[in-house]
């Protein structure tokens, strides 16, 4: 089996490369970011309100293959991957929740960013 995914829309975000990102979205709190969502997908957008928290799924575009196990950052143990936050994953798909600050055409400003500038965002869900 094939799946095959589409971007919605791109993050643009203040972090160039992953060493300056916060390690999740928690954990930035203040800084904020655009989903720039594509023309096809704005209607979708319509009933997000301003202070609303929502999830984002995302694709990490610079990740650089994968490995089953990885130094947690939270423990400093090895770790199945599938036990953390690691951006090295079999599939690349990220999770953040965020909370939506203003809402601009095809813009959604939000505060909560932990994706590098230029990721590809696959979904946005209720909380």
């Amino acid at each position: 089996m094939e799946i095959l995914m589409k971007p919605i829309g791109y993050i643009r975000s203040p972090y160039k490369d992953k060493t300056a990102a916060a390690k999740q979205s928690t954990l930035s709190q203040g800084t904020t970011a655009v989903i720039e969502i594509l023309d096809e997908y704005v209607e979708g957008i319509a009933d997000i309100k301003e202070g609303e928290y929502g999830v984002v799924l995302f694709y990490f575009h610079k990740s650089e293959g994968y490995k089953l196990t990885t130094l947690s950052r939270k423990s400093n143990k090895i770790m199945g991957v599938f036990s953390t936050r690691s951006p090295n994953r079999p599939n690349g798909i990220g999770m953040s929740i965020v909370r939506f600050i203003k809402k601009e055409n095809n813009r959604l400003i939000f505060e909560g960013v932990d994706m590098l500038d230029g990721t590809p965002v696959l979904d946005i869900k209720p909380c």
